[in-house]
């Protein structure tokens, strides 16, 4: 059986797939209960073998060079990422002693280093992914040494914005299809977002719950929003322009995300009016772009200089602006002092001219607007604004206003999937609907007088966070099986993320520190599922805790499976952060209800559940089946050939866009060398908007 992916067998792929997904999964169980001393030797030994199987030629021959070189990556990184808090932990003198503990500059240098390390020299072989990591890890890194080494908050703001510039110049004069593009895309749309205190690195997560809004004066605060979102917006249209859907989907979570530390902090006179101010900017120069025709041209020539060969047109324009303004919804109009129901009734206007306007727009415009708009209808939730405290409220419960807003939800999205079926819209459909649901099992299970009372005990935490979240990956595997791979592991991608995210919620709310419940307010919109605080109302000793662990781990390994017929780094990436948040929450919660005797039984059937797996997957190495080659005297052999590399290089293709990408998958401009290039393929191309 001959592998899509370029090995012999798909069988054995799958079982090196799932044997790295449950040696990940042994890693950290035995790292949990390990004296020091061994967890050095059981890193060794995990880092060696992720290496090996990276560039193990038969691994490679066998099941495929993607699912080599991504398990074999997959293992050392987990390998990397568990050393770091080990140097930590084995440099901190014991209680009592009197020696010196490293410096708060020594322990970020010793987390983040060996994690680093391996980016470095994965993304220098190559891998594409390695290097959107590398543009992560750098700018929080440096934001992080520089915040524990006592840098006031204003040269922290100016070192982030530099930083962001540098990467903003980098970007520009490097190749779009450079790997240095990637990088440089997401590095500068962390550093420009963490300058105003929002995104994926919000000031406020890495040095604590003082944030920006006390230290910073009013004119330096101003001034760091207006730059630092600009600067965020220009990283944004570049990716969508370069087709850069990794740096584009980094960019975009960063800029959707509120700026949390400016909620949770009195605002200074003038600021929600600069926070408005560069979306109201942007939607002005995009409608002038479209009514004028000398302002088009102009946006073309930018669109040209930071894309060679690109352009822009009247549609695109229109997604500028229909963006812009759910941007408004989402960072400025929290700020303004208005009550919850004219805030909602604003919210739903905007939205609803701008769902229109995706639905109108054809081709990647319309399905970028939607994708936006969909994750705009998340974060806001207007419908539940309306009766949110508001005087007329007592007509109708919460538990109700909840389900009409599901109503809406679910009416949207069946419009603009309709509209636009591509993977990145149903992704953030189902970012929209997880989060829907959660909320109306919230309300549903509230008192009476809020709710109708559906109480659920003990279960009722795990069910608010994770039933959605199961529920949408069931559905994610059966359109992987049904054939449309693409659209399933979209959704596989946005479950397996957002539940990752929120295990490490439950860690830092329930089994944590107070201090972490704290900062972990930065998780917020990577977390949909965790409405009201959920996360931190988990009961620690409720079986319902483990149980809903093992279902995440299960889905985890199934996403994981659905990546051998098509490589997708986004499902991978939430396969590793799953997998390590899930088994973490099942020994906290393990412990909690049967103790060290349960603990012990988890840890060694996960060893023996690995083992098994190493073994099944050796075996389907060495009894699969050896590659067919056609003699060349064959008359068919020319055309099957061509063919095949027809095939491939559409396979290739497909497979280099993640679920992100398919968003952006029309109106490619060819570079003009290959546009007239003649070509043996007896097949014609085939019609991008009908694929």
């Amino acid at each position: 059986m001959l592998d899509v992916v370029g090995g012999r067998s798909r069988f054995a792929a799958g079982a090196v797939v799932a044997a790295g997904v449950l040696l990940g999964l042994a890693c950290v169980s035995v790292f949990a209960v390990v004296p020091t001393g061994l967890r050095y030797l059981e890193l060794a030994v995990v880092i060696v073998i992720g290496l090996v199987v990276f560039g193990s030629e038969r691994i490679a021959d066998v099941a495929g060079a993607n699912v080599a070189r991504g398990v074999g990556a997959s293992v050392v990184l987990l390998g990397a990422y568990l050393l770091g808090p080990l140097l930590v932990a084995s440099t901190t003198p014991r209680r009592f002693s009197s020696a010196a503990p490293p410096s708060p500059t020594a322990v970020v240098v010793m987390t983040f280093l060996p994690v680093l390390v391996f980016l470095l020299g994965f993304a220098a072989r190559g891998t594409r992914a390695a290097g959107v990591g590398v543009g992560i890890v750098v700018p929080t890194a440096v934001v992080a040494v520089l915040a524990v080494s006592g840098v006031d908050q204003p040269a922290l703001v100016l070192t982030t914005l530099g930083m962001a510039l540098v990467a903003l110049v980098v970007v520009v004069r490097v190749a779009p299809d450079s790997s240095w593009s990637t990088v440089g895309i997401t590095a500068g749309g962390i550093a420009a977002t963490a300058t105003v205190g929002t995104g994926l690195m919000p000031l406020g997560f890495v040095s604590g719950s003082s944030g920006l809004a006390r230290v910073l004066p009013v004119g330096v605060q101003a001034t760091a929003i207006v730059a630092g979102l600009a600067v965020a917006t220009v990283f944004g249209v570049i990716a969508v322009l370069r087709r850069d859907a990794a740096g584009g989907l980094v960019v975009g979570g960063a800029v959707a995300a509120p700026p949390l530390v400016l909620y949770s902090q009195p605002v200074s006179d003038g600021i929600d009016v600069v926070l408005a101010s560069v979306p109201v900017v942007v939607v002005v120069v995009a409608v002038a772009g479209i009514l004028s025709p000398p302002v088009l041209r102009a946006a073309s020539r930018a669109a040209g200089w930071l894309r060679p060969g690109g352009g822009t047109t009247r549609g695109a324009l229109a997604a500028v602006a229909g963006t812009a303004a759910v941007a408004f919804t989402t960072q400025a109009l929290p700020l303004v002092a208005l009550p919850y129901w004219v805030r909602g009734s604003f919210t739903l206007v905007v939205y609803a001219c701008v769902v229109l306007l995706a639905v109108r727009l054809p081709g990647v415009p319309g399905a970028v607007l939607a994708g936006v708009v969909l994750v705009g209808l998340s974060l806001t939730e207007p419908a539940s604004q309306l009766f949110l405290m508001n005087p007329s409220s007592g007509l109708i419960s919460m538990g109700m206003a909840a389900c009409v807003g599901l109503v809406v939800a679910a009416a949207v999205v069946w419009v603009l999937v309709r509209a636009h079926r591509r993977p990145g819209v149903v992704a953030a459909a189902t970012y929209l609907l997880v989060g829907q649901v959660a909320f109306t099992i919230w309300w549903l299970q509230m008192s009476p007088d809020f709710g109708l009372g559906l109480r659920m005990g003990k279960a009722t935490a795990a069910a608010i966070l994770w039933l959605p979240l199961v529920i949408a990956g069931v559905v994610g595997l059966a359109l992987a099986l049904r054939g449309a791979l693409a659209h399933g592991q979209a959704v596989l991608a946005v479950v397996l993320g957002a539940a990752g995210f929120t295990l490490l919620a439950v860690l830092g709310g329930t089994y944590g520190r107070s201090e972490s419940r704290e900062t972990l307010r930065g998780l917020a919109p990577l977390t949909p599922t965790d409405t009201w605080g959920a996360a931190g109302t988990i009961d620690e000793s409720s079986p319902w805790v483990l149980w809903s662990a093992f279902a995440l781990l299960a889905l985890a390994l199934s996403a994981a499976l659905s990546t051998v017929p098509r490589p997708s780094a986004a499902v991978t990436a939430g396969v590793a952060l799953t997998g390590v948040a899930a088994i973490q929450v099942a020994l906290g919660n393990a412990i909690e209800i049967g103790g060290p005797s349960l603990l012990d039984t988890v840890v060694w059937s996960s060893v023996l559940v690995a083992v098994a797996a190493w073994v099944l997957a050796l075996v389907a190495m060495r009894t699969a089946p050896e590659r067919l080659d056609t003699p060349a005297s064959t008359p068919v052999a020319a055309p099957v050939a061509a063919q095949g590399l027809s095939s491939a290089g559409r396979d290739r293709r497909q497979d280099a866009t993640g679920a992100s990408d398919q968003l952006l998958d029309d109106e490619v401009t060819p570079a003009p060398e290959s546009a007239n290039t003649p070509t043996d393929d007896p097949h014609p191309p085939e019609d991008p908007q009908r694929s």
